[in-house]
């Protein structure tokens, strides 16, 4: 006797998936009762794979009189789908690791720092962390470990900012501008030129910081002031210069701020409080154009780590600043190859003297 058995053909590419919309040509099908061979034969794959698809998405319904009966969902496949899509791929390296897990959560959220600052700091006690940097981004990105995003010290921008046309600022037409900075300066192959800027407080607040970074090495000097003045801004450049004595102008070449109201004093600014004469030279950079100060504007970032926007500044003292540069001078920087600005210029002894006073 003949079989009646019906053969599945397949022309189908091998290793080709079954696709949402054949999901729901096998619903149909299979509800209005079609034999599996025939809507193999029609789809051009195994009756195995619709065996298999029958059962990744099977459902239990209650019909009309309360009785259950098993059918085919398209819906329940599709959605098992995604749902091992996801699970696939190794398993995370440092998964189990939970004493390494503990570490960078402690070192990101508690003291601040960056993963390529955790990953260096580890790697100086001796804990081999066995994953780069950038699988260590990955796992933030996609998996929250151990920690979220937002909780990163450095987030990409959402929007790339217009460029701006660079002119003299209105105010200060007749000082001397960034275009005439000399090439050693703009090229930073020289120690002790620095940037400077302001870090206020909130609305009603008149204490101010005064932060000056250091272009080569990118140390840091952060000093209280009393107020946004241009008179408080002289005094705190008063006191480093005694502190420094005359290595202050080998140390402070030059000086290059933006043109806020505290810092259009170009004279006081420049003029020494110990012999009258000039100790530093002074630019200005273009309107509009943090980025010509950009040392200046991530440090200022690393400060807001721990002083947010709306922090009360007057409830700081100079020491808690000088702590707080302290820990900027030593933090790891991939930009030196995991070395810190302390350790590439030990000339500056502003906060680490007060501190061991």
């Amino acid at each position: 006797m003949k079989s009646t058995r019906t053969k599945t053909t397949t022309f189908r590419k091998k290793g080709k998936h079954i696709t949402d919309s054949e999901r729901q040509i096998i619903e149909k099908l299979y509800r209005k009762g079609v034999p599996i061979p025939q809507i193999a034969a029609l789809l051009e794959v195994h009756r195995s794979t619709i065996y298999r698809e029958l059962q990744r998405g099977r459902v239990t319904h209650l019909n009309s009189e309360l009785i259950t009966f098993s059918t085919y969902s398209a819906d329940r496949a599709i959605d098992e789908r995604k749902l091992r899509a996801s699970a696939h791929g190794p398993s995370l390296k440092i998964a189990n690791d939970y004493a390494l897990v503990a570490q960078f959560n402690e070192l990101i959220l508690k003291h601040k720092l960056s993963l390529y600052a955790a990953r260096q700091v580890l790697s100086k006690k001796g804990i081999n962390v066995r994953v780069s940097l950038r699988t260590l981004y990955n796992y933030v990105h996609l998996y929250g470990f151990p920690i979220l995003p937002r909780n990163l010290l450095h987030r990409p921008r959402k929007h790339a900012k217009k460029p701006v046309r660079k002119r003299l600022a209105h105010n200060n037409v007749l000082a001397q501008s960034i275009s005439q900075r000399p090439q050693n300066i703009n090229d930073r192959s020289e120690l002790g030129h620095h940037e400077m800027d302001t870090v206020v407080g909130p609305p009603g607040s008149s204490h101010v910081l005064l932060v000056l970074t250091e272009r080569k090495t990118r140390i840091e000097h952060i000093l209280l002031m009393k107020d946004k003045s241009q008179q408080s801004v002289r005094k705190a450049l008063n006191r480093l210069e005694r502190h420094y004595g005359a290595r202050f102008s080998e140390l402070f070449k030059s000086i290059t701020c933006d043109n806020g109201i505290e810092c259009l004093d170009s004279q006081g600014i420049c003029k020494s409080c110990r012999n009258k004469g000039f100790r530093t030279q002074l630019y200005y950079a273009h309107p509009y154009c943090a980025s010509e100060r950009g040392s200046n504007e991530n440090a200022n970032r690393l400060i807001r780590r721990f002083l947010p926007k709306g922090t009360d500044l007057s409830a700081l003292t100079q020491r808690d600043l000088d702590h707080l540069a302290m820990w900027m001078n030593k933090y790891p920087r991939k930009l030196f190859d995991g070395r810190s600005a302390w350790q590439l210029a030990k000339v500056y002894s502003f906060h680490f003297n007060r501190i061991l006073a």
